[in-house]
């Protein structure tokens, strides 16, 4: 069983950077559930299997990973993932906030359709 790789999509690092430079927070929790979920994956848990309450499914396979974890009321964050199984490859994709859901979404389920239409 290969460790999974992960690989952040063209437009993640902007974004993430953005997002941490607001929202520190929300993005250190994030993280450390991507983390979670990472460890998973890598001890040869199928990514459909996988539940937590960090988790959100999305449309086409993308995964939602919350900041739950954090104390007080932090801003609904969420991290979108999408864990190619043939190459065991994460890819990270966007991360936003409510605002910003509808269209973390569309980016992701074109990520995924250019994605799909690569290999």
């Amino acid at each position: 069983m290969s460790e999974w790789v992960l690989e952040e999509s063209l437009f993640f690092a902007s974004r993430f950077r953005q997002y941490q430079k607001k929202h520190s927070n929300e993005t250190a929790a994030v993280m450390n559930n991507l983390d979670t979920y990472l460890r998973t994956l890598n001890m040869g848990v199928k990514p459909e299997l996988i539940q937590t309450s960090f988790i959100h499914r999305e449309p086409q396979g993308v995964v939602a990973i919350d900041q739950k974890g954090i104390k007080g009321s932090p801003r609904q964050t969420r991290l979108y993932v999408y864990a190619f199984v043939a190459s065991t490859t994460l890819y990270l994709i966007t991360i936003g906030d409510k605002n910003s859901q509808k269209r973390d979404i569309q980016d992701c389920r074109q990520f995924v359709t250019t994605l799909r239409k690569e290999e």
